[in-house]
């Protein structure tokens, strides 16, 4: 898609997304809330259902023809030219516990590619924006950013590595991490979508995960690419919405080849 036919209107969307999504998810954070446990045994509250419904009825209002992708209510026209990957809240296990590191995904995704990435943090204030062509820039309240700008690293054994949990790989793909995790200088876990932020910020190096779903990865696409990051699944693919689940993404490039390479060792 050109930059010469992208709808400027369509950032001004998302935001609007994240910020229903936002007003919504702050009614129950640090409250008495219900958790159920969804199938897969990860937890959802009514926080996460609320927000979702809020964009989806957005969506359905502005822009009828979209299709719609969201964590909690599923899928609609997916044959659609654009489609709407929502997830209301990553890091649900966070929100129930009362720390604020979790976050509305919104991306926007063309012919199957992200070309709109949201990661906003309503607890913290803060969003990052990525959009194809453009620099990623982050918000801290009304404040915006000069364009943000990934860190180089000299080698691996310099690198700092993110991931949410060891509980998404199953022993193949946990084997391969393994490989990853004893070459790094320092691994910390229980980020969710906070590491890809501090990629796209220049604050860390890596974060490799996998078993993830669109919702979970695609904003992140867009953000991490905007600041000069390289972000692909395990085999060195670009991220797309069918695409298998794993996640490296590694704000410089030559490390991130490297974390590929060890990653894709039998």
């Amino acid at each position: 898609m050109s930059e010469q036919n992208f709808d400027p209107e369509l950032k001004s969307f998302a935001h609007k997304l994240a910020d229903a999504a936002g007003v919504a998810a702050l009614r129950y954070f640090r409250a008495d809330t219900d958790v159920e446990q969804k199938a897969d045994a990860s937890p959802v509250t009514r926080a996460d259902r609320e927000a979702e419904t809020v964009m989806r009825a957005l969506i359905t209002e502005a822009y009828p023809d979209h299709g719609i992708m969201g964590e909690e209510y599923g899928n609609e026209k997916l044959e659609a030219e654009f489609i709407w990957v929502l997830d209301p809240i990553d890091g649900t296990r966070a929100f129930v516990n009362g720390i604020p590191l979790f976050a509305t995904l919104v991306a926007l995704v063309h012919d199957g590619t992200p070309i709109i990435g949201i990661n906003a943090y309503p607890a913290l204030g803060e969003r990052w924006l990525g959009v194809a062509g453009e620099p990623t820039r982050h918000w801290y309240g009304t404040t915006e950013s000069n364009p943000l700008r990934v860190r180089t690293c000299s080698s691996l054994a310099h690198a700092r590595l993110c991931t949410t949990s060891t509980d998404m790989f199953d022993a193949a793909d946990g084997a391969r991490y393994a490989r990853l995790k004893d070459a790094v200088l320092d691994t910390r876990f229980g980020t969710d979508a906070w590491a890809y932020a501090m990629v796209a910020s220049g604050q860390t190096d890596i974060v490799a995960e996998a078993n993830m779903q669109p919702y979970d990865y695609l904003s992140h696409a867009v953000v991490v690419a905007g600041a000069g990051g390289t972000i692909t699944d395990w085999d060195g693919q670009a991220l797309r919405i069918d695409s298998p689940g794993s996640v490296l993404a590694a704000g410089d490039g030559g490390r991130h080849a490297e974390a590929l390479a060890l990653l894709q060792t039998p």
